[in-house]
C-alpha cells in the first residue's frame, strides 16, 4: 500500500503537472495560473508526508521540494512572458 502511495504521489503527480503546464503553454490557455500545476501537488505531497511520518516517506518530501522549484521556475517564466507581452502592446 505504501509503495503505491509513493508512486502515485511522486511520479504520477509529477507527470500530470508537466502535462498540465505543457498543455497550458501549447494552447495558450490558463498560462497565468499554470504554476499552480506544480504548487498544488507539492502541498499535497508535504501534507501526505507529514501525516504519515517524515522518516517513512522521504521521497514525498524530495518530490515536494522539486515541485516547489518547478512552480517557482514556471511562475518566473510566466511573469517574464507577461512583461514581454505588455511591453510589446505598449510599443517598446
Amino acid at each position: 500500500m505504501m509503495f503505491a502511495l509513493k508512486i502515485i504521489c511522486t511520479w504520477v503527480l509529477f507527470a500530470a503537472s508537466c502535462s498540465a503546464v505543457w498543455w497550458s503553454f501549447r494552447t495558450e490557455k490558463l498560462i497565468s495560473i499554470s504554476w499552480l500545476a506544480f504548487l498544488l501537488p507539492a502541498v499535497f505531497q508535504f501534507v501526505t508526508a507529514f501525516r504519515i511520518g517524515p522518516s517513512r516517506v522521504k521521497s514525498l518530501i524530495v518530490f515536494g521540494c522539486i515541485n516547489l522549484v518547478f512552480a517557482a521556475l514556471v511562475g518566473a517564466s510566466v511573469w517574464y512572458l507577461i512583461q514581454i507581452a505588455n511591453s510589446y502592446r505598449r510599443g517598446r
